[in-house]
């Protein structure tokens, strides 16, 4: 169908042969015709090859070597894509059912739109629904105006124009955690547009192998040097056409925010000094951070889904 655009869809794996096939057929079940799906595999031992293999026939392209890293492996992925519409799915998170229709429909309704994604389910290790409240962030847009802040923009089921990755280039590679934080950040300080569907486009998987439960720490010092990294930029405020007392005001916040992230990744894993440093710069950048309301349902769905795995 020449009149529908092609959709690049790349998936980086390393020793998930768990859930890879999962992932795999969430693509491949698609309802959308036009779909290049490229598997990047690092290198796997697990069994993956063996999966991979099963469905090699209906993939664009596959490659199994070694890499430097899940950036890496997104980057091989987005240099061999040949879609005008570009995503990539991790191998232990699902597409729901019609959502590259969806994505492209949106796309078509608003041409002067870059970017594209939706909310999320989230799922545990074994496929099971995970209750989790509707965040302040399901609720905005990402745009200019919220750079400085939290990442926004949910990385699973989310889409750009190719012309989006040839203006701003390919991830940062020497990123482990926070590679689409940055990648976002880069887009809308190049101009790039946002738009966010209400409905939920995706399944994210929360598991110990994932880097968002096994490695909050890490993952949140890592953002906050990206968000350092980008306050640091001379005459930002003037670029992002907000008031300095304002971008302070937002900076304070969202490191507050980081640093409270940073907080539960050490406390969960019992490194309690750590974590009280990270509650302290917490508190110390934002005194009013503990009483804001997403805290308390997130503690509340998290007590919810500990008592379900019981």
């Amino acid at each position: 169908m020449p009149d529908l655009p092609l959709v690049s869809i790349m998936t980086p794996s390393f020793n998930q042969g768990q859930f890879l096939e999962q992932t795999i057929c969430s693509v491949l079940e698609q309802d959308y015709p036009q779909i290049e799906y490229l598997i990047i595999d690092g290198g796997s031992t697990d069994g993956s090859l063996e999966i991979i293999r099963r469905y090699a026939d209906r993939l664009a392209q596959w490659v199994s070597e070694p890499d430097r890293g899940q950036s890496h492996a997104i980057n091989k992925g987005l240099q061999r894509a040949r879609g005008d519409i570009l995503g990539w799915l991790n191998s232990d998170d699902l597409l729901l059912p019609g959502t590259v229709s969806r994505v492209v429909q949106a796309f078509r309704s608003h041409p002067d739109v870059d970017v594209v994604y939706g909310r999320l389910e989230r799922i545990d290790a074994q496929g099971r629904l995970v209750p989790t409240p509707i965040l302040p962030k399901d609720r905005v847009t990402f745009n200019q105006s919220l750079v400085i802040g939290e990442c926004v923009v949910n990385q699973p089921g989310s889409f750009w124009r190719r012309s989006a990755t040839e203006k701003v280039g390919c991830l940062d590679e020497n990123l482990i955690y926070a590679m689409d934080y940055e990648y976002w950040i880069r887009l809308a300080l190049a101009g790039m547009a946002f738009l966010r569907l209400d409905e939920p486009v995706a399944r994210f998987r929360l598991s110990s192998a994932s880097k968002t439960v096994g490695q909050t720490a890490r993952m949140a010092v890592e953002q906050l040097s990206v968000l350092d990294r980008l306050l640091a930029e001379p005459g930002l405020s003037a670029r992002l056409e907000i008031h300095p007392s304002q971008m302070k005001r937002q900076a304070r916040q969202a490191r507050s925010t980081i640093a409270l992230h940073a907080f539960y990744g050490f406390f969960k894993t019992r490194h309690y000094r750590q974590a009280a440093h990270w509650l302290g710069r917490a508190v110390a950048s934002d005194p009013g951070i503990l009483f804001q309301r997403r805290w308390v349902d997130l503690a509340i769905s998290g007590l919810r889904r500990r008592l379900n795995w019981l």
